[in-house]
């Protein structure tokens, strides 16, 4: 059988998998467990005549709140509405499957190319993410955004990073890794500005229409109270961090939806910026591909660790990278702990008000998210001495 046939077979199995789930569990039952309902709450409100960012702030950037919108408009029952999100988020996760195999046949190479895409397929945090929320969208923006790099083609990928900033904020965690791995100072300026450029504009017209509501949703971001993280735990909260305030009174995005964190946020802030800074000033310059993986990898398990919040969705985006940038036994394995340590916290515990078990599942994830950065450093800059049965080591 040809790589392509492989591959479509592959493909093939993970679309109709998916599609199976959605018939025999409809997304619109997953209402207990996923935020469909609160999106879709949110979006009913344009039968008001009220739009996101012009009439009411909300704590996403305006892609999805808009995308939420025009699907309510198109599919105004929440059972059609939630199909409809569901499979709008497939056709997303589908080509973050093909870039995750393309990524890694350009990194890796082809066999390891094939055996990523099948476990890939298998995971369940994926199908999760899925259902849970719409991070399945940023996701295949930040995998955009590295296989444009890696293909050489830089603006297009500093474009899909400002596109998928406009969906959550994860896909700009790329920027500090192209610049890292620049060709120069141009073009690492020429692809910082252009991802940017891609969020100002956007931002840019809608404070120009609304700027009350455009303020107050960037404003929302800075006084969510911790949830599900050890800061959460240093600050007391055992909640799901959801937001409780006004939407349609903009001073209410800048009230603090909790008490004072025990440790500043400017202190968190200060420490892992010394700390990224540290080990981006000694990654070596040199852009091969495993190496500007693993580099995005570490950087994205160090934001975790540095929020004061966790959702269990953001295992999704974790995923692909985990499978990319470690041996794909030990990537996995993370993977599948992780994802068992999700499903303790939601749905097991939380829903039944099992709380205080938080104390255990937190601590648990944050051991196993530090081990995971101190695997990717080991590998960053172990060179040479750093190398198992399973790494590609032409690449290294």
């Amino acid at each position: 059988m040809t790589r392509r046939r492989r591959f479509t077979l592959i493909l093939g199995l993970f679309v109709t998998f998916r599609l199976s789930l959605l018939v025999f569990w409809p997304a619109n039952q997953l209402a207990r467990w996923s935020d469909y309902d609160y999106y879709y709450q949110l979006a009913s409100w344009v039968d008001e005549g009220r739009l996101p960012y012009l009439d009411y702030w909300v704590e996403y950037p305006p892609l999805f709140p808009y995308l939420s919108v025009l699907l309510y408009l198109l599919t105004p029952r929440y059972e059609t509405y939630a199909a409809g999100l569901a499979l709008a988020q497939l056709l997303f996760e589908t080509g973050s499957l093909i870039l995750l195999f393309r990524i890694a046949e350009r990194a890796l190479g082809e066999a390891r190319a094939m055996d990523s895409a099948w476990i890939y397929a298998l995971l369940f945090a994926p199908v999760a993410t899925w259902w849970l929320s719409f991070d399945a969208i940023p996701t295949f923006f930040l995998l955009l955004a590295v296989e444009r790099w890696l293909a050489g083609q830089r603006i297009q990928s500093a474009l899909a990073a400002g596109v998928g900033g406009l969906v959550k904020w994860f896909p700009l965690l790329f920027l500090p890794v192209a610049v890292r791995f620049r060709q120069s100072w141009r073009s690492a300026i020429v692809y910082a500005l252009t991802a940017l450029l891609v969020v100002a504009v956007a931002f840019g017209l809608l404070a120009a229409l609304s700027p009350s509501y455009t303020f107050a949703s960037l404003r929302s971001l800075g006084q969510r109270a911790s949830w599900q993280t050890i800061w959460a735990l240093l600050d007391g909260n055992l909640g799901t961090g959801a937001y409780q305030a006004n939407r349609l009174d903009p001073e209410a995005a800048g009230l603090p939806q909790g008490d004072s964190p025990v440790v500043p946020t400017w202190l968190t802030t200060l420490v892992f910026g010394v700390l990224y800074l540290w080990l981006w000033l000694r990654t070596p310059h040199e852009g091969r591909p495993l190496r500007v993986l693993r580099f995005t990898a570490l950087t994205v398990v160090l934001f975790f660790l540095w929020s004061r919040g966790w959702s269990p969705q953001w295992l999704g985006m974790l995923a692909p990278l985990a499978l990319l940038s470690l041996p794909l036994e030990r990537g996995a394995l993370y993977l599948i702990v992780l994802a068992f340590v999700n499903i303790a916290e939601w749905p097991v515990l939380l829903s039944r008000g099992m709380n205080n078990w938080l104390y255990l599942t937190i601590l648990l994830r944050t051991g196993l998210l530090v081990l995971f950065a101190f695997d990717l450093w080991r590998r960053i800059f172990g060179g040479q001495k750093v190398v198992d049965s399973f790494d590609i080591q032409a690449t290294e």
